[in-house]
């Protein structure tokens, strides 16, 4: 069963065993272990334990290397601790030795690497929130004294693009349209801004959310231009929170790439676009669906690059 020339030395990628060589190998793995009859008593003699390890499948791997040796191995299990030997049917060679504590190592290398350290999470930056509910308040109470008007501060196409009135996308976010419209948007955004404050904490989460939802109302305005467009409401930051959490969970799926499938690595965009589908959509025919798929894509791209960022300042 040698499956390595002696001219290169033998690793776990370069065994190319054969079906039936990986059958036999499991067979005398099973029989070493779940049948202590017939003439085993004295082959328990004859067999050296070489290693010992505290899984199955590191057991396995090294017994591999054992059989790319050329070595007649078999995995035993313990009694007393659990645990798992790997055995040879003669001494432990200098080179086979050489060979598993080689393996052993790069092993031991590859945890390293694929390792992921915990990632720090902030306070929940609550007062943060309440100084953005309090403004958004303020700022509807203001809407409903008689005489006030808003539309110089609404988010409008020809008002940005034509007479290059920069205020209105930010100004925007802190109009509303009715209670209810205001209401949705603090409840909405209580979860979505708390989370994203622990993930990049209380301020930078907070200058995130205003400049991605007014970059967003840009953006919507110009899809729009040059047909004119008015759109007011926090609802666009609010999705840019969204975004901010998808991008950010993102970036930290993606370096688990070596453990997790592909499904379980996309997850936070998944998820992102399915609350994004529930949330931001309606049969309202005054809901700005197109805003909020505006924030949503700009806060993903923002969060995706600060994410990113800090990744490589903390690793």
């Amino acid at each position: 069963m040698r499956t390595a020339s002696h001219k290169h030395k033998p690793r776990i990628c370069d065994c190319k065993l054969t079906q039936r060589e990986f059958a036999g190998c499991y067979l005398r793995t099973m029989m070493s272990t779940s049948i202590p009859s017939l003439d085993l008593a004295h082959e328990t003699d004859a067999w050296v334990t070489v290693r010992r390890f505290s899984s199955l499948n590191e057991a396995n791997d090294h017994g591999l290397v054992a059989l790319a040796m050329g070595e007649d191995c078999r995995v035993e299990q313990q009694e007393e601790d659990q645990g798992f030997v790997l055995q040879i049917e003669r001494e432990l060679t200098p080179k086979l030795e050489k060979e598993l504590n080689a393996f052993t190592a790069e092993l031991e290398d590859c945890r390293r690497q694929t390792k992921v350290p915990e990632v720090p999470l902030h306070p929940a930056g609550w007062a943060w929130y309440a100084a953005w509910a309090m403004g958004l308040i303020a700022v509807y109470r203001w809407q409903m004294q008689p005489g006030h008007s808003d539309s110089l501060f609404l988010s409008s196409s020809h008002g940005l693009i034509v007479s290059h009135q920069w205020w209105r996308p930010f100004t925007s976010l802190f109009l509303h349209a009715d209670l209810s419209h205001l209401a949705g948007n603090l409840l909405t955004g209580l979860g979505f801004s708390l989370f994203v404050a622990r993930t990049f904490g209380a301020w930078k989460a907070w200058t995130l959310i205003l400049l991605c939802g007014a970059l967003a109302n840009a953006l919507n305005a110009w899809l729009h231009f040059p047909a004119e467009f008015h759109s007011l409401g926090a609802s666009t930051a609010v999705f840019s929170a969204l975004g901010l959490l998808s991008g950010s969970g993102l970036v930290e799926s993606w370096r688990m790439r070596p453990l997790w499938t592909w499904p379980k690595v996309i997850a936070p965009l998944l998820a992102g676009i399915v609350l994004l589908g529930m949330l931001g959509g309606g049969k309202d025919p005054h809901t700005d669906v197109i805003g909020h798929v505006c924030g949503f894509v700009v806060g993903l791209g923002a969060g995706t690059i600060v994410a990113h960022v800090e990744q490589r300042r903390i690793h």
